[in-house]
């Protein structure tokens, strides 16, 4: 059977039927109140508890202007524990390829345990402060130049 074959007419539900309206003399019932909304998150006061709640992200500035977003790995989350244990296999000698093979992940995903534990302890030493105000969304991290083109 051909693609320009003829289909079958689709078919289409009944339209539902509309609810009667309240007669113009009759009194509406009152609006419920609304439900209480959740207090909006304190504001920050240093650059960890921003990243930590997810009121900052930090980036990385390509030479082409794009931006790319980096992971904090907050102390005690999940994805620190892996860090963690990827960096003690690292110190203890193993390749990156061994540590993939154990922890079944790729030899990327084991690299960027490695580098995005580096950036938590950079951001918790303080050396991104200054790049951060309370309020501020983004932190530029780290910016990549353009390479000289060859004449």
């Amino acid at each position: 059977m051909s693609s320009t074959a003829t289909r079958k007419p689709a078919t289409r539900k009944p339209a539902a039927k509309a609810t009667p309206t309240a007669a113009p003399n009759e009194q509406k019932p009152a609006a419920e109140p609304a439900p209480a909304t959740a207090k909006p998150e304190p504001k920050p006061t240093t650059l960890i508890e921003a990243l930590s709640t997810g009121q900052a992200c930090l980036l990385k500035l390509r030479a082409n202007g794009t931006k790319r977003s980096l992971p904090y790995l907050a102390v005690g989350t999940e994805q620190r524990k892996q860090a963690e244990t990827v960096a003690k296999m690292r110190e203890g000698g193993q390749t990156v390829e061994t540590i993939a093979e154990v922890l079944k992940v790729s030899t990327a995903t084991a690299r960027r345990f490695i580098t995005n534990l580096a950036l938590a302890h950079t951001v918790e030493a303080g050396s991104h402060d200054k790049g951060w105000k309370p309020g501020t969304r983004e932190v530029v991290v780290h910016v990549v130049t353009a390479k000289p083109t060859k004449a």
